[in-house]
């Protein structure tokens, strides 16, 4: 356990590390796990379950430095199945073991990582507002006991929540009880076992690496996790300077677009008002994808996600909204 500053415009009261999934106690716990295949770039820091890093440049490792300090050069790190050595544990500078500002780091690695493209850092405006998604492999639990009542089966989760406000270190989420304005579908926070674990902000149909989980804490009565708990990740892009001085990140992916969109029309009803938005595009087995519109194809908007492949065309209706035609560019995503 770490001391506590104050930080304004954040509960500061008791700073235990965090980063497990804790999850709504609503939704079975399926919906959360993932296929540690889809987070290649993932890296278990110090053990499974405990630490995690993840690949931001073929020879760079970014986390936080409450657990880089715990690693030493020479250790082997698993990088999607592969061994690779850490060469070098690079701290920032101004952080401190007695404190939880500045908390992040990079961990060099002696070879660089094939075949894994590394994740790119967010360096977009505020957060605040934003939904995020954090992956972790921590103790898991739901929001009715919170992390007293977790454990660890080494399973790989993600949840979503959405950014309350921001300070200079940190960015921080709520954890909503079912029923109360503002959940998320997988609404859920971190607990002990990960820190480090990424939390994503999507650009463009792109996950950058926003936060870096941290801490949890909770207001008087509320224990770290459960419903009412915060829950605190490392501003990325406070640090960009100084990420930018040590390591010459790659560009982003691009961005995957479907261009086959086979049909877009207005929906009328009887009396000839516009209902709804028809598009019908082609899909794949095992696929899953979103519907974005923009106005000018500079920022776009998702429409729906979550939109299953049955490798037939899908047609899917949606609501009309006042600016439907206005944003008249379409586009259909791979998730």
């Amino acid at each position: 356990m770490r001391c506590g500053l104050a930080v304004v415009g954040l509960w500061l009261f008791l700073l235990p590390d965090a980063t497990g999934i804790i999850i709504r106690d609503d939704r079975p716990d399926s919906d959360y796990v993932v296929a540690d295949s889809d987070y290649p770039a993932l890296v278990d820091l110090i053990e499974r379950g405990d630490c995690i890093a993840t690949l931001v440049h073929e020879s760079y490792l970014l986390t936080v430095a409450h657990c880089a300090a715990e690693v030493n050069v020479g250790k082997m790190l698993q990088v999607n199945g592969v061994a690779y050595t850490v060469a070098e544990v690079i701290l920032h500078p101004r952080w401190n073991r007695r404190r939880d500002d500045y908390d992040i780091a990079l961990v060099r690695l002696a070879e660089p990582v094939k075949g894994v493209t590394p994740l790119p850092i967010y360096r977009g405006p505020e957060e605040t507002g934003s939904l995020i998604t954090l992956v972790g492999r921590g103790d898991s639990g739901t929001g009715v006991r919170g992390e007293r009542g977790a454990s660890n089966d080494g399973k790989l989760r993600k949840c979503t929540n959405v950014v309350s406000q921001v300070n200079d270190h940190f960015i921080e989420i709520f954890f909503e009880r079912p029923g109360e304005e503002g959940i998320t579908a997988l609404e859920g926070v971190g607990a002990a076992g990960d820190s480090g674990c990424p939390a994503f902000i999507e650009v463009d149909g792109v996950a950058h690496i926003a936060g870096l989980n941290s801490w949890g804490d909770g207001p008087r009565g509320v224990r770290v996790g459960q419903y009412g708990a915060y829950d605190y990740q490392t501003r990325v892009t406070h640090y960009l300077e100084w990420l930018d001085s040590v390591v010459d990140f790659p560009d982003p992916p691009a961005v995957r677009t479907a261009l086959s969109i086979m049909d877009l029309s207005p929906v009328f009803p009887a009396l000839g008002s516009l209902e709804g938005i028809s598009l019908t595009f082609t899909t794949a087995i095992g696929k899953s994808y979103t519907v974005e519109q923009s106005p000018g194809l500079v920022s776009w908007r998702v429409r729906q996600s979550g939109i299953q492949g049955t490798g037939s065309p899908v047609r899917i209706i949606l609501p009309a909204e006042p600016e439907s035609w206005r944003a008249r560019f379409w586009r259909v995503r791979e998730e």
